[in-house]
């Protein structure tokens, strides 16, 4: 191989590797602090390489990029340490001016040495450019050095490989020097600067310096294991091969032996199950594996429980780590669990880039968990269907005590006094109505579903009603849900208005008011049996609005709009 055919291999290497890259971490990292500096630093330093075989004319440009690409590399440096952030205006101010100083004056000249190499002497202008390029490196260094010996565990780690990265590419540009002092060496040592993006590629992967999706992370591993092995094959098939072709030297058929082996490879299905199992190490899915599963799930009694035994199986069975949780949003890669209107759903968040086994396995947890989470809401429906049976008799058997001695009570009162009679009155008015209430909420409901006639159905409340809002639901039991959130609403005092809108597969009905709202200490369990905001209410109406709306499917909860302090929505399925 010829010293020039090596120059062009190296560097040619070094500027799609940049490229590749750049374009990995704008693609999949361009959120994190830092990237898209990074980013242009390493298309700086490809071109740079690809300068010294390009035509003089594009090659003086390459050349004069140096300050640019170290003040970008500062910039890095600064985002990634917390430090020197005020001289960020000062390093992009030098970096630019010098390299447009270059640009119009020139960098210097190309020359060609003894055996036929291309190198480059920098003079004029790009004396000064040098100088600000070497500036700039060592005071970026320099805070890395420093944040180096105050920093601790991983984030130790981080700083000191693009430290060292750093000190690498440096390396590959000292034989730029002896050229400065009229020796005509070829720039050798850049010949290593593919070296420089490999460490910062490793970097990403080793230490996750950015946030980049973990599965991109690893797809950039397996292209790196691939690159390997295809440089490992060709080393051990080129070596026979070179007795049997003598009309080619031993590198040059090491180069093609490697690239065909590559293409093999990249389409080869035993080296890719090969690296999967490197990459993303991982035990199969077996039948005990899924048994074990529903063991341990079965032995949840809440969601929360089967939430947490979820996180502790995928930590166990995958890597990187998944997190299964009941918010819509979050960390990634994520199993995020719904409740679709009685039945739980699963949706898998960030597995865009993951391969087909983790892929697989997430899809068929998904599956063992979502059943037992239905599981565990029908275990507390029966659970609850059983309590409200125990209610009803316990209702019936208070209706029959209480009733008689009421009636007893108020038939003693109509010798007392007027206030005294009223006030006897209003009491056990009160009781009777908490008894049929009670007898109410415990036994069960047969609805029967019928068009509501939105204009009739709130009287004289204050209401905005969207012009497609429709809802099919049991008269009688809808009046009295909204009778109770309308009476609450007006006993908080202050403004009460009703706000009828759709969404999607749903209709809303919003009941609010501008009274004091509700305490925080019930909250949690407003809509529990015998919880009330009022004094004087019995702690069974929003319990029987709550009752009313699972019997139609839907859903009651507390909310908030602009102008009210309390909103009580109610969300109908279409």
């Amino acid at each position: 191989m010829t010293p020039s055919l090596l120059f062009t291999l190296s560097l040619s290497t070094t500027f799609v590797s940049s490229v590749a890259l750049s374009s990995f971490l704008i693609a999949r990292a361009r959120a994190a602090p830092g990237a898209k500096q990074l980013a242009a630093f390493v298309v700086i330093v490809g071109l740079f390489a690809l300068g010294l075989v390009l035509p003089e004319r594009f090659g003086m440009a390459s050349m004069a990029l140096a300050p640019l690409g170290s003040a970008m590399a500062v910039d890095f440096a600064i985002r990634l340490t917390g430090q020197g952030a005020g001289a960020l205006p000062i390093v992009h101010a030098l970096g630019a001016g010098a390299t447009l100083l270059l640009l119009l004056f020139g960098p210097g000249v190309f020359f060609e040495t003894s055996d036929g190499s291309r190198g480059f002497r920098y003079e004029g202008a790009g004396l000064f450019g040098v100088a600000v390029a070497i500036g700039l490196a060592a005071y970026g260094n320099g805070l890395m050095a420093f944040a180096l010996r105050r920093a601790e565990g991983k984030r130790r780690r981080e700083i000191a490989i693009v430290l060292v990265s750093s000190l690498v590419g440096l390396s590959t540009v000292v034989s730029f020097a002896p050229p400065l002092f009229g020796m005509a060496v070829a720039p050798w040592s850049i010949l290593a600067l593919p070296i420089y993006p490999a460490l910062l590629v490793y970097g990403i992967l080793r230490y996750e310096l950015m946030a980049a999706n973990v599965w991109a992370r690893r797809a950039a591993a397996y292209a790196l294991i691939l690159l390997l092995a295809a440089a490992v094959a060709g080393l051990l098939a080129a070596a026979p091969l070179s007795f049997v072709a003598p009309s080619m030297d031993f590198a040059s058929l090491w180069l093609v032996v490697a690239t065909a082996m590559a293409l093999a490879f990249a389409f080869g299905e035993p080296i890719r199950r090969a690296a999967d199992r490197l990459v993303y190490a991982g035990p199969e899915i077996s039948a005990e594996m899924i048994a074990q599963w529903r063991g341990d799930l079965a032995g949840a009694d809440t969601t929360a429980e089967a939430i947490e035994i979820a996180r502790t199986h995928l930590c166990g069975a995958m890597r990187p780590s998944v997190d299964v949780t009941l918010c819509s949003e979050g960390p990634e890669p994520a199993l995020r669990c719904a409740d679709d209107g009685g039945k739980w759903v699963a949706t898998l968040a960030g597995f865009e880039d993951s391969p087909p086994g983790a892929r697989r396995l997430a899809i068929v947890y998904a599956d063992v968990l979502m059943q037992s989470l239905d599981d565990i809401d029908r275990r507390r429906r029966r659970a609850e269907s059983e309590r409200l049976a125990e209610l009803g008799m316990l209702a019936s058997t208070i209706a029959h005590d209480l009733r008689n001695p009421l009636n007893i009570v108020n038939m003693a009162a109509a010798a007392a006094p007027a206030e005294t009679r009223a006030e006897i009155i209003e009491q056990t008015r009160r009781m009777n109505r908490l008894v049929a209430e009670l007898l109410d909420y415990a036994k069960p409901w047969k609805l029967e579903p019928a068009d509501i006639d939105f204009t009739a159905a709130f009287g004289d409340v204050e209401t905005r009603i969207a012009g497609d809002a429709h809802l099919c639901a049991d008269p009688f039991r809808f009046a009295q849900a909204m009778d109770n959130l309308i009476a609450n609403a007006r006993a908080a005092g202050g403004r009460v208005a009703i706000f009828v809108e759709t969404a999607q597969d749903e209709t809303l009905i919003h009941v609010c008011d501008d009274g004091p709202g509700v305490p925080e200490e019930i909250k949690d369990r407003l809509f529990q049996p015998f919880v009330s905001r009022s004094s004087e209410g019995t702690g069974l109406g929003l319990a029987i609005v709550a009752k009313i709306m699972a019997a139609h499917g839907g859903s009651v909860s507390l909310g908030a709009r602009e102008g009210f302090s309390t909103c009580v929505t109610l969300r109908f399925p279409a």
